[in-house]
């Protein structure tokens, strides 16, 4: 699979002007049940952008201090760049889970350790779908106020019945003896 984290960047910026850690907040929170990126692939992808003509650097009009922020804009080019791909036909998408990997290999561990795993994961899906909650219904307050609110919403929709699906899932195999 063809790396992607330049239409990650492109299209969220797209939305809004962001900084290298701006754009990896936003991709950790709303993007994370199908979606990660690090730093080592974003700023030197911001780097690439930008020498292509794809993304340019905010001046601000009035610096406040020394360590200003670099923030980032899509150029013409980069709003064709990205529309070029959402054009293209999808790759085969994958979905990689250290958590799945141990269950599914689990049969000579401690059943113990593997109760833990599965409360550990049961907590972290309960702490994703309540945070997908509260941005499913600041956004769905304001649909008309981005352009995009709308496609947000219907990820969002597929994150929260995901997250869902993974509590019941887990407390299910908790019920086990």
């Amino acid at each position: 699979m063809k790396r992607k984290t330049r239409y990650v960047l492109l299209g969220l910026l797209q939305e809004e002007e962001l900084s290298g850690y701006e754009l990896k907040q936003i991709i950790d929170r709303r993007m994370i049940f199908f979606w990660q990126e690090s730093y080592g692939q974003i700023y030197p992808e911001l780097k690439l952008l930008q020498e292509e003509g794809l993304i340019e650097e905010v001046v601000p009009e009035e610096t406040t201090s020394k360590r200003e922020k670099t923030r980032y804009r899509i150029t013409q080019a980069g709003m064709q760049c990205i529309k070029e791909w959402l054009a293209k036909e999808n790759e085969k998408d994958t979905a990689r889970s250290e958590f799945l990997l141990k269950l599914y290999m689990s049969q000579n561990s401690d059943q113990e350790v593997m109760r833990g795993h599965i409360t550990n994961f049961m907590k972290q899906a309960e702490k994703q779908l309540e945070f997908f909650q509260q941005c499913h219904s600041q956004l769905t307050n304001c649909l008309e106020v981005h352009e995009n609110h709308r496609q947000i919403v219907d990820v969002l929709n597929l994150g929260i019945g995901q997250q869902k699906l993974y509590i019941a899932w887990c407390k299910e195999l908790l019920s086990r003896e």
